[in-house]
Protein backbone atom coordinates (compact mmCIF):
# COMPACT_ATOMS: atom_id res chain seq x y z
CA UNK A 1 0.00 0.00 0.00
CA UNK A 2 1.10 3.26 -0.61
CA UNK A 3 0.00 5.62 1.95
CA UNK A 4 -1.56 9.16 0.12
CA UNK A 5 -3.86 11.00 2.90
CA UNK A 6 -2.02 13.83 4.88
CA UNK A 7 0.09 14.25 7.82
CA UNK A 8 -3.25 14.85 10.07
CA UNK A 9 -4.88 11.64 8.86
CA UNK A 10 -2.26 9.54 9.73
CA UNK A 11 -2.06 10.69 12.93
CA UNK A 12 -5.69 10.23 13.70
CA UNK A 13 -5.08 6.68 12.54
CA UNK A 14 -7.05 7.69 9.43
CA UNK A 15 -4.87 6.86 6.85
CA UNK A 16 -5.49 6.93 3.18
CA UNK A 17 -4.14 4.29 0.66
CA UNK A 18 -3.80 3.14 -2.46
CA UNK A 19 -3.34 -0.70 -3.62
CA UNK A 20 0.48 -1.44 -5.11
CA UNK A 21 1.05 -4.75 -7.06
CA UNK A 22 3.88 -5.69 -8.32
CA UNK A 23 2.59 -7.10 -11.52
CA UNK A 24 2.09 -4.56 -14.45
CA UNK A 25 -1.10 -2.94 -15.36
CA UNK A 26 -2.36 -4.09 -18.62
CA UNK A 27 -5.10 -2.53 -20.82
CA UNK A 28 -7.30 0.56 -19.28
CA UNK A 29 -6.32 -0.19 -15.94
CA UNK A 30 -2.32 1.16 -16.85
CA UNK A 31 -3.82 5.03 -17.28
CA UNK A 32 -4.92 5.39 -13.84
CA UNK A 33 -1.11 3.29 -12.60
CA UNK A 34 1.77 5.16 -11.37
CA UNK A 35 5.20 2.92 -11.45
CA UNK A 36 6.92 2.98 -8.53
CA UNK A 37 10.41 4.10 -8.01
CA UNK A 38 13.02 0.82 -8.84
CA UNK A 39 14.08 0.65 -5.21
CA UNK A 40 10.30 -0.23 -4.15
CA UNK A 41 9.18 -2.21 -7.30
CA UNK A 42 5.46 -2.37 -8.27
CA UNK A 43 3.01 -0.22 -9.42
CA UNK A 44 0.47 1.94 -7.46
CA UNK A 45 -2.97 1.81 -8.81
CA UNK A 46 -4.96 4.72 -8.42
CA UNK A 47 -7.92 3.69 -9.37
CA UNK A 48 -9.36 3.10 -6.14
CA UNK A 49 -8.75 4.76 -2.60
CA UNK A 50 -9.23 3.06 0.66
CA UNK A 51 -8.58 3.49 4.54
CA UNK A 52 -6.45 1.56 6.25
CA UNK A 53 -5.45 1.06 9.97
CA UNK A 54 -1.98 3.07 10.57
CA UNK A 55 -1.65 0.26 13.60
CA UNK A 56 -1.00 -2.42 11.71
CA UNK A 57 1.99 -0.85 9.32
CA UNK A 58 4.38 -3.06 10.55
CA UNK A 59 7.58 -1.53 8.67
CA UNK A 60 8.17 1.57 6.55
CA UNK A 61 9.33 -0.36 3.38
CA UNK A 62 10.80 3.02 1.44
CA UNK A 63 9.74 6.06 -0.18
CA UNK A 64 8.96 7.46 -3.47
CA UNK A 65 10.88 10.08 -5.07
CA UNK A 66 8.43 13.85 -5.04
CA UNK A 67 8.36 13.24 -9.17
CA UNK A 68 6.54 9.82 -8.44
CA UNK A 69 4.26 11.46 -5.96
CA UNK A 70 3.13 13.97 -8.37
CA UNK A 71 2.02 11.22 -11.00
CA UNK A 72 -0.42 9.40 -8.33
CA UNK A 73 -1.44 13.20 -7.95
CA UNK A 74 -2.54 13.14 -11.59
CA UNK A 75 -3.84 9.62 -11.40
CA UNK A 76 -6.15 10.17 -8.46
CA UNK A 77 -6.90 13.63 -10.13
CA UNK A 78 -8.07 11.87 -13.09
CA UNK A 79 -10.01 8.86 -11.40
CA UNK A 80 -11.73 11.25 -9.02
CA UNK A 81 -12.62 13.77 -11.73
CA UNK A 82 -11.25 16.46 -9.30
Amino acid sequence: MLVVSCDELNDADQSIVVDVTPFSPQGPAALLTVRLSDELGGYARCRTISFADAQRFAELLGTVPESTLEQVDMALRAALSL
